[in-house]
């Protein structure tokens, strides 16, 4: 028996804005996630504030973020220029022991 695909009403008249859309194709296929009402602006929000966890100064103006999608339990890397997000990076083995060293150091979270 197919079960009937839930519609979350908050994407009612909503849109991703083309500037936005390299961002979450690269999202769908590089973490095969979609993205919620209000999830975008949660990481936007979270590299804005310091929230996000740098891991790696790219150049002078761009930086990898780590930024965690709670709904999922799942970590993601973005590159950003710490105000708008330019691509989801892609997930690399280094990363993630860059980060683990990170906090078990007790640089962030």
């Amino acid at each position: 028996m197919s079960r009937k695909p839930y519609f979350n009403p908050r994407w009612l008249g909503a849109s991703i804005p083309q500037k936005h859309w390299h961002f979450h194709r690269q999202l769908l296929i590089r973490y095969s996630i979609v993205l919620q009402p209000g999830e975008f602006s949660d990481m936007v929000r979270d590299i804005k504030s310091g929230y996000a966890m740098l891991i790696e100064k790219r150049s002078k103006r761009t930086s990898i973020y780590s930024v965690r999608i709670d709904r999922l339990g799942e970590r993601i890397y973005i590159l950003s220029d710490g105000k708008h997000v330019i691509t989801a990076w892609p997930p690399e083995k280094r990363l993630n022991e860059k980060r683990r060293r990170m906090r078990e150091r007790g640089l962030t979270e």
